[in-house]
């Protein structure tokens, strides 16, 4: 076992991750870095002098923000047969986390092989989701990768052929192009629901990342696009980013605020670090807009990210992870980050949107105007939509719920928040 593992941007390196003997993790700069490179996070600046050590947790919460959450981190580590550590979790997964950045063991640098993938047998896959082995798929060794969240998810190279998809796994060091999330446990339903919402906010024309809903035995699956990874010159391309934890340095545990100042503070982060910050203000105010229409409750600091921008800088990332949550039972209904001071989202009325818009800093008109254009459109369209849905993967009968919420959200958003 080492304690300290090296942090890779493309064949550059970055820094260094150094697990201290209470577990808590230091990051430095190097010092070549700190002359040519960049910020990897708006919370961790160059000019700080690049050591980011304990009692600083800064260096800890971000490179432990990459990392699996709740039953699906449970799982490895059982699996793994080692402790609940981030580090020791990073050295183990670390080889194609979100974003750009792969940790590594000192003395080991990434493969220049960076396009290999091995076949993933359909059959296999709905073994694996039978018998709960879902991110195992490749046998007993354990996969090179991390993503966080608390769903089963895989990292996967996905094509279509002959109107089929076809799923490999990256091998040596390869990057994936899409994330293929699981049906676990009680939560079934959710990669349906997660395509279904997604593809409401796409014919919305919002910014969300690509979702398909594949169809596997009697299993259904979400196959997302990684809006983290390019196609260039025939190869997969890694792009930086970091989510809205990551850039307050703040721990996986804060993703649920709740506090009133949490939209205030990200519309300050943007006003700082975005290229464009007037435009990824208004995309976030559509955003939440979007989540108390669609009854995602979840939407949390985990589930906004930024790009990194060349030339310096960052800009919203488009969404994802988008479930009408009030569908799904046994999780919470109440809004990860509040509208206003109210995290009720089926109690919700224009007094709260008009506090929502004094923490982002923008005009209650500029809100109400984005909440009618949405709300209008799916009273308008979302029958047709659910239809059209439909006429692509046959009868859904789970979807009727997410539709009866959807169209509640709406007459309310149309009544009583405008």
């Amino acid at each position: 076992m080492t304690n300290t593992l090296t942090v890779w941007y493309q064949h550059q390196q970055v820094g260094r991750l150094i697990a201290n003997p209470t577990r808590q993790m230091a990051f430095v700069y190097d010092g070549s870095w700190l002359t040519s490179g960049w910020p990897i996070s708006c919370s961790l600046p160059l000019n700080e002098t690049g050591d980011f050590l304990p009692p600083d947790l800064r260096g800890h919460h971000f490179f432990a923000n990459l990392l699996p959450e709740g039953g699906a981190r449970d799982r490895l580590v059982r699996r793994l047969g080692i402790a609940d550590d981030d580090f020791l979790l990073l050295e183990k997964l670390g080889g194609d986390c979100a974003g750009a950045l792969q940790l590594l063991p000192d003395g080991q640098a990434p493969t220049t092989q960076a396009d290999s993938a091995t076949t993933l047998d359909n059959q296999v896959l709905e073994d694996a989701i039978r018998t709960g082995r879902g991110q195992w798929v490749a046998g007993d060794e354990p996969p090179r990768l991390s993503l966080a969240g608390a769903q089963d998810k895989l990292a996967v190279r996905a094509m279509q052929h002959n109107g089929n998809w076809q799923f490999s796994l990256p091998a040596q060091g390869a990057a994936s192009t899409h994330i293929l999330k699981l049906p676990v446990q009680d939560l079934r339903n959710v990669p349906l629901v997660e395509a279904y919402t997604t593809y409401l906010a796409t014919q919305l024309a919002l910014p969300a990342a690509p979702v398909e809903l594949i169809t596997l035995g009697e299993h259904l699956l979400s196959l997302g696009q990684r809006f983290d990874r390019q196609q260039h010159d025939g190869h997969v391309v890694r792009l930086h980013q970091e989510d809205l934890c990551q850039a307050q340095g703040l721990s996986r545990t804060d993703k649920y605020t709740g506090s009133p100042d949490a939209f205030a503070n990200i519309a300050n982060l943007l006003r700082e670090h975005s290229v464009q910050p007037a435009k990824d203000i208004q995309t976030l105010a559509n955003w939440q807009i979007f989540n108390a229409l669609a009854g995602n409750a979840d939407g949390h600091l985990k589930n906004l990210s930024l790009l990194a921008v060349d030339g310096g800088g960052w800009q919203l990332a488009p969404f994802y992870d988008l479930v009408c949550t009030l569908a799904i039972p046994r999780v919470s209904h109440r809004l990860a980050l509040p509208v206003g001071s109210k995290d009720d989202p089926q109690n919700l009325h224009r007094n709260h949107w008009d506090e929502f818009a004094a923490q982002l800093g923008v005009a209650p008109r500029l809100i109400q105007r984005l909440i009618r254009a949405q709300a209008e459109r799916l009273h308008d369209n979302a029958d047709d939509w659910l239809a059209a849905f439909q006429d692509t993967h046959g009868n859904l009968p789970s979807l009727a719920s997410v539709q009866n919420i959807v169209k509640k959200q709406v007459e309310k958003a149309l009544r009583e928040w405008v």
